[in-house]
């Protein structure tokens, strides 16, 4: 999801520039309006800071709260979880927002490559990924997802204009960003208008478009795509590779760009919910 690494970036900077001077104490942290639910499972542990973060092989588990001075009128929980079951350690989060906001308040999520809004090291030597050198790209993924409100299920990828990377945020390479909407409430829709249903892997999807979302830091947007599912799938693969080859084909991306960052998230809008991450793998070659 899109702004993730502002905030931090901020404290860094005002950090870096604070010298000698006193620093006010850190206000205690409110108590939050109805807490997370999956906090409460047996044998769980919980990291509730914002931006806390899991590292797993190349994968890594990030609290994105990127969101957060939406809530004015309540004071929301989301956590990263842990637990063991069936003699194997699960990763996933859990969240509380009582407030509604269309424009999405969080996306707790795990991240794989480089991504622009974040910066730091890739987490695969091979991204940002050629689209045009690309051989096969995947995900494969299962969820266990309980949840009221408002939400949904979009695993994404960013396009950059450069195979470059960067320890420090550089979101001004982004031309593009392409959601896959897996899980969803029925009357939830995509950002922008639908241009296609194309067929792909046995599944029939609403492609949508929106232009100029967001801004990249130089009052410039980028263009949304969406892949909504006709189904609810927790489970599955997702063949990114087919996906981007039919974009290329109708003239959506542009070969010669790079796909920096494959991530795999739930987007909030409101409401309360957990998701436990039960299988979760980024397939790419060469």
């Amino acid at each position: 999801m899109r702004f993730a690494a502002f905030a931090p970036l901020a404290l860094l900077v005002l950090a870096a520039c604070g010298g000698t001077q006193s620093v006010a104490p850190t206000p205690a942290a409110k108590a939050p309006t109805v807490p997370a639910p999956g906090r409460a499972e047996a044998g769980v542990t919980a990291d509730c800071a914002a931006w806390a973060s899991a590292i797993v092989g190349p994968y890594k588990y990030e609290n994105n709260v990127w969101g957060i001075d939406k809530a004015r009128t309540f004071t929301p929980e989301q956590c990263l979880l842990r637990r063991t079951k069936d003699g194997q350690t699960e990763i996933g989060w859990t969240w509380s927002w009582p407030g509604q906001d269309p424009t999405v308040f969080a996306y707790p999520q795990i991240m794989f490559g480089w991504k622009p809004w974040s910066g730091g090291k890739p987490s695969d030597p091979r991204f940002p990924l050629k689209i045009s050198a690309m051989q096969s790209l995947s995900m494969d993924y299962e969820v266990e997802t309980q949840a009221t409100g408002s939400y949904n299920l979009a695993p994404e990828i960013w396009l950059t204009s450069s195979g470059s990377w960067s320890e420090q945020p550089n979101p001004k390479l982004i031309t593009t960003e392409i959601m896959f909407w897996m899980d969803y409430q029925q009357s939830a829709t995509p950002a922008g208008q639908i241009v296609d249903q194309p067929v792909l892997g046995g599944v029939r999807y609403d492609l949508f478009r929106a232009d100029n979302i967001g801004d990249r830091g130089d009052g410039r947007g980028w263009t949304l795509y969406s892949f909504r599912s006709p189904t609810r799938q927790l489970k599955g693969q997702i063949p990114i590779d087919a996906l981007l080859r039919y974009m290329v084909g109708k003239g959506l991306v542009n070969p010669e760009e790079y796909v920096a960052s494959v991530e795999f998230g739930n987007e909030v809008v409101g409401g309360s919910g957990t998701t436990w991450v039960k299988k979760f793998a980024v397939n790419v070659a060469p």
